[in-house]
């Protein structure tokens, strides 16, 4: 059976405004369909999305897997190599690769295990639930600044706040702070379908810049030691195994280009969410058992990021359409997470529901490790944010970018 051939228009700017009336079109249409643009085979249905994030049928990379073809024992090639190639896009910036080569994002096999498992470790519950008090400090702090005024949802607060989160989580000084949403805002413009010459330039000397930086504070804390992530991440070992410099400087990248702007963009999604539908701190405390529950339902109704790639490692179907080994997909999160066949009446807000099985957290091997902090992280927020009892000022404009889906501004009033 010939896989459906659409379009996904990315660069339009009223797709990005909504791109769900476009993807409710094609879900109904199709489980898969090849866009020749864009030069991908685009999943549409919940439970496709969520079988490829759950499966060892599906990676982020396919040479680990052809790297053990033979005989692994009589080959050089040691047991934690992956493989993860440099890929085309990162072909003429090499310090962005740097900063990539080791991100738990990009890994499989047993590099990603042994990786993940290490930096777990360092990463434990009980060490992000110790920055609740400074998450509700910071959040009150920010907002009483605010007082009787006009500000920027996203600038004066959503900001900051995330970026002041990850820096205590780090041990990273305030006075630093801007300097790590300067490099975030940069690096992360070349996750997007596509990137200028400017655009990737600029996340290129972002990313020497944010390199430098994290192997300078690596070294000073092996020296004095603290009571923080990096330095957890310097001393964890398992088996006598240690995390390298390079595996720790790409952590400390992924927590803050991840977590950071996912917040961010969660916040200013999930906030005009609430604003356009006219919620209230009363109705929302009578509609919710938890303020879990809110942050769940905002995160599925409009994700923060939109799409995700994969590389098919076995020939397999998907809804009897035939794909074969080494094909690269990239499911739409944003399409599974108003499918109604999961989800009644997946366009309204309901933070009752019962399934929460959305796709914005990921799945599998793959699910997002620092999902314990960014819920503290947005409830704690909203719990704020609604008892301010905010007006939208003027519609907001989104960023432009499909991938990384936030707005430019959130303008609101007191």
């Amino acid at each position: 059976m010939n896989i459906p051939e659409l379009h996904l228009p990315t660069l339009d700017q009223d797709f990005i405004k909504d791109p769900y009336s476009t993807f409710e079109e094609y879900r109904s249409k199709t489980p898969i369909f090849w866009d020749e643009i864009n030069n991908l085979l685009f999943v549409t249905r919940h439970k496709d999305v969520r079988n490829i994030q759950t499966s060892k049928m599906f990676g982020t990379t396919h040479s680990h897997i052809e790297n053990f073809e033979g005989d692994v024992e009589s080959s050089n090639v040691p047991l934690t190599y992956v493989g993860y190639k440099r890929s085309e896009k990162y072909e003429s910036y090499d310090y962005f690769w740097k900063s990539e080569q080791f991100s738990l994002l990009n890994l499989e096999g047993t590099m990603h295990k042994e990786l993940r498992g290490l930096v777990a470790k360092a990463f434990l519950p009980r060490s992000v639930q110790k920055l609740v008090p400074f998450m509700e400090k910071k959040s009150k702090e920010l907002l009483s600044n605010t007082n009787g005024s006009n500000f920027d949802l996203l600038k004066d607060y959503a900001q900051p706040y995330s970026i002041s989160i990850i820096g205590e989580l780090l041990g990273v000084p305030a006075s630093d702070h801007a300097k790590f949403l300067d490099w975030s805002h940069k690096i992360v413009k070349m996750y997007d379908f596509k990137v200028d010459d400017v655009d990737a330039m600029n996340a290129e000397n972002a990313a020497k810049d944010f390199f430098d930086y994290a192997q300078d504070l690596l070294n000073r804390r092996r020296i004095d030691p603290q009571d923080d992530m990096i330095t957890r991440l310097s001393q964890v070992s398992e088996n006598d195994v240690r995390l390298t410099d390079h595996q720790i400087i790409c952590t400390i990248i992924l927590l803050l280009n991840a977590g950071h702007e996912a917040t961010v963009n969660t916040l200013g999604n999930g906030f005009y969410g609430l604003l356009s539908n006219e919620k209230t701190y009363e109705e929302v405390s009578e509609e919710s058992s938890t303020m879990t529950d809110v942050v769940e339902e905002l995160i599925r109704w409009d994700s923060p990021l939109q799409f995700f790639q994969r590389y098919v490692l076995e020939d397999t179907e998907i809804e009897n359409f035939k794909i074969p080994k080494g094909s690269k997909v990239a499911i739409l999160l944003g399409s599974a997470n108003r499918d109604p066949a999961v989800f009644e009446n997946p366009s309204e807000l309901n933070f009752n529901r019962e399934n929460k099985d959305h796709s914005s957290w990921g799945g599998g091997i793959h699910f997002c490790i620092g999902a314990h902090l960014a819920r503290l992280e947005l409830e704690v927020s909203f719990e704020h944010l609604l008892k301010k009892n905010l007006l939208l000022k003027t519609e907001p404009e989104r960023t432009g970018a499909f991938g990384i889906r936030g707005y430019e501004n959130l303008l609101v009033t007191t």
